[in-house]
């Protein structure tokens, strides 16, 4: 760490190429608009990092902001970055989304690797104004959904698509599937015909059915579930069963069990997990929840910078864009910092257990699963994958900081 590249810099240091290739690909675009493509990317991916809520918000925060022009922020009026937003095709910030999580090095959550693939597949509405016609949703109301995967294996999205508010969610998910993929999904996407399409891709499944669903046991299963996890599920079963609706006359697995009030029947086609596996991979379906919740209240995604259906695409993909190499930064300075510490002497106990769990640590006999599912959800997932409201305050404050082992040290503090 000894250069001087800024903070804000080394963030979007994994971006940063594709965007100058994206803009040198459109002829005279830096000679013909003040707010050419590059600018225009770089001042909105400020925006998201610090939780703007608008464009005539960034424009002023730029305007009056020292920080921003030490971050050389293009100096634009709003009726300038709304035209961008149009001018701009959605393909160009799709191209780079996908450059991104192919170029980029995420940590993979160790202790499920052996699990396959694993993409929960959710959707979200997202209110839009009268004028939005072309969002429609009920008579009287408009709004977007942004229906996405989010794959837990590195915790990032991989696939999304905005739509109106009737596009249908099975249609997405169809639109996705790839072979060895297992797909985690809740009750809106039971349907045998989705179940065949799943199975005819070579790729899985465990999603959750619906109460009035009726089926035969062809084949009662032993239960396979930790005895320290016993307290948190009852009435366990694990049946091979036929569907009397389903006209293919497949067999498929169901996971039954109970939490409180509350009735679970999983329905999947993969034999090879135990059934507390089943049970904790839907559990991790919430995760596309969280990351929901984050880019609507925490970057403030759920405000529209742009009316028009394709500066609403590309606005979106700006987000994941913006979203990507926050990750990848944390992952580096939680690395530096543990380095950093290893290098004064100081070797804690967290370092020595990698974060599992006091009750797992050191038993080598105990099957992978009944550590590692709960060692991500815990703390380690807090200090590698989770992007909090405090990090990114952190984060946001020291943008203009030169990115060296102090600026480490301090973030690490909000790990």
């Amino acid at each position: 760490m000894t250069d001087r590249e800024k903070v804000f810099g080394k963030i979007i240091s994994p971006v940063a190429g594709f965007v100058e290739e994206a803009g040198n690909s459109l002829p005279g675009d830096s000679d013909t608009y003040t707010l050419s493509f590059v600018p225009f990317l770089c001042n909105l991916l400020s925006a998201v990092i610090c939780n703007m809520k608008s464009v005539s918000l960034l424009v002023t925060e730029i305007r009056t902001s020292a920080s921003a022009r030490e971050l050389g922020l293009a100096d634009v009026s709003e009726s300038m970055c709304s035209e961008a937003f149009v001018r701009y095709r959605p393909d160009m910030f799709r191209a780079l989304f996908y450059q991104l999580l192919i170029s980029v090095s995420f940590l993979h959550i160790p202790e499920i690797s052996h699990l396959g693939r694993l993409l929960p597949a959710d959707g979200s509405f997202f209110p839009a104004v009268l004028t939005m016609q072309w969002a429609c949703h009920r008579n009287n109301s408009n709004a977007l959904r942004l229906r996405l995967a989010f794959e837990i294996n590195r915790m990032i999205p991989v696939q999304f698509l905005t739509t109106d508010g009737k596009y249908s969610e099975r249609k997405f998910l169809r639109n996705i599937l790839e072979e060895g993929v297992t797909y985690i999904c809740d009750r809106g996407y039971v349907s045998f015909r989705l179940f065949s399409e799943i199975c005819g891709k070579g790729a899985h499944f465990i999603i959750r059915g619906k109460e009035n669903m009726k089926c035969s046991v062809h084949e009662v299963l032993s239960v396979s579930v930790p005895d320290i996890f016993l307290k948190f599920f009852v009435n366990i079963h694990d049946f091979k069963v036929m569907f009397s609706n389903d006209k293919n006359r497949v067999t498929y697995r169901i996971v039954k069990f109970s939490v409180g009030d509350e009735t679970y029947m999983l329905i999947t086609n993969r034999p090879d997990l135990s059934t507390y596996e089943v049970i904790m991979l839907y559990a991790c379906r919430w995760q596309v929840e969280l990351f929901f919740r984050f880019l609507k209240r925490t970057l403030n995604g759920i405000h529209l910078m742009t009316h028009d259906p394709k500066g609403v695409q590309s606005q979106f993909y700006i987000y994941m864009i913006s979203y990507l190499p926050l990750p990848a930064f944390r992952q580096k300075c939680h690395t530096a910092a543990e380095t950093d510490s290893k290098s004064d002497g100081i070797r804690t106990e967290e370092h020595e257990n990698d974060g599992l769990p006091e009750k797992t640590q050191n038993k080598g006999s105990e099957r992978l699963y009944v550590c590692g599912l709960v060692s991500f959800i815990g703390e380690k997932l807090k200090k590698c994958w989770k992007i909090g409201l405090h990090w990114l305050t952190a984060v946001k404050n020291h943008l203009v900081s030169d990115f060296d082992i102090q600026i480490v040290r301090k973030l690490s503090t909000f790990l």
